[in-house]
């Protein structure tokens, strides 16, 4: 060691030499096993994925929308007195049936009568003032003013008169419409004021089924579309929508519907809860099984297909309808090839090796 020691204190390059050695030793051994790993992950990254496939092809579809409602009546009018004066008569019941223009009760007139009555006769003696103001006007035996005044007081008795005949008719409280007496709150005897309530009077034929529908649900309505209604323990009905708001509501962002339904007997009354179902334009749907159905990372609900590279891509996907074999879903186009075994196993982009069945494999499961 003494000796080998002197001899690279005399010859010192021998030791750089020995170092430079030693450092591309290393160096070739790192760089073979850097070489090893990037050819163990090449090898992992070539193991593709294999995938069950079937290819499906779309079926059309009628595109039915259902909403929930009440019914409700077409009109509803709370009758109130536009005369103060006591309940005289009442010749109608609650529930009972009236056509438009129909006497439901009278108030008593108390001196109304005799009011009109002298009311006509001044009348009378106005009318003859006034002419004979004229017969003189045109003789010049009497001036324009004076004539003037004659015409303003006739014009003062027609207006009386018509006043009196107005709060003698208003007496006689009468249906504005065809309907059925809903409510009456009065009783003989009973004294109204101007502006009290009397009776509330509702109309049910057509009836008619209000209904909420977003932004996507509206899109394809229109006035005059036909519309079923499912009465709840009941039968169902055909009507037609009738109106569409034009602007959505500001707490709820959707758009109010009506549907109407003729009702001639009245069978139905308002407040019954309806199913309200709208049939739309046909669209391709296809059925398989809800198991194949994922959720993308914001929650959307849709498919896992493969492309024509073999690549998976997501749709997202709507619900036509459920039966007994499976789910009726919108949104894949006429063809598609759906993953139906190993989805969960595989993310959207990567490339796969499909394993195709048929199509009635997946039928039910």
């Amino acid at each position: 060691m003494k000796k080998l020691a002197q001899q690279l204190e005399e010859k010192p390059y021998i030791l750089a030499i020995i170092l430079a050695v030693a450092i591309s030793i290393w160096m070739g051994s790192g760089a073979r096993s850097s070489y090893a790993s990037d050819e163990q992950s090449q090898s992992n990254h070539e193991k593709i994925a294999k995938v069950q496939v079937v290819r499906l092809v779309a079926q059309d579809i009628k595109n039915t929308l259902s909403f929930y409602g009440k019914s409700e009546p077409d009109k509803l009018a709370r009758v109130s007195a536009r005369q103060a004066g006591e309940v005289n008569k009442i010749y109608v019941k609650e529930g009972q049936f009236v056509e438009q223009g129909t006497l439901i009760l009278e108030l008593d007139k108390s001196d109304l009568v005799a009011q009109l009555d002298s009311a006509t006769a001044l009348l009378k003696q106005y009318t003859a003032e006034y002419e004979g103001a004229l017969s003189l006007r045109d003789q010049g035996l009497q001036d324009r003013v004076q004539t003037m005044r004659s015409e303003a007081v006739l014009a003062q008795g027609k207006a009386h008169l018509a006043g009196l005949e107005l709060q003698l008719e208003r007496t006689e409280i009468r249906a504005p419409f065809s309907g059925i007496i809903n409510k009456r709150v009065v009783q003989l005897g009973d004294y109204v004021a101007i502006g009290d309530p009397i009776l509330e009077l509702v109309d049910l034929d057509p009836l008619i089924v209000r209904a909420d529908a977003t932004q996507k649900e509206i899109t394809g309505f229109h006035v005059g579309q036909a519309v079923h209604a499912h009465v709840l323990n009941d039968k169902t009905y055909s009507g037609k929508v009738r109106y569409i708001a034009s602007v959505a509501d500001d707490s709820t962002n959707t758009f109010r519907i009506e549907a109407a339904f003729a009702n001639p007997e009245m069978k139905y009354k308002a407040g019954y809860s309806t199913q309200l179902d709208i049939s739309l334009d046909s669209a391709p749907a296809m059925l398989l099984s809800p198991a194949y159905m994922a959720l993308d990372s914001e929650g959307n609900i849709g498919v896992k297909v493969i492309n024509a590279e073999n690549r998976v891509e997501f749709i997202n996907v709507s619900l036509a309808k459920s039966t007994a074999e499976g789910v009726w879903l919108w949104g894949l186009g006429e063809t598609a090839n759906v993953i139906t075994l190993g989805q969960g196993f595989v993310r959207v982009g990567d490339i796969v090796e499909p394993v195709f069945v048929k199509a009635d494999t997946t039928a039910g499961e």
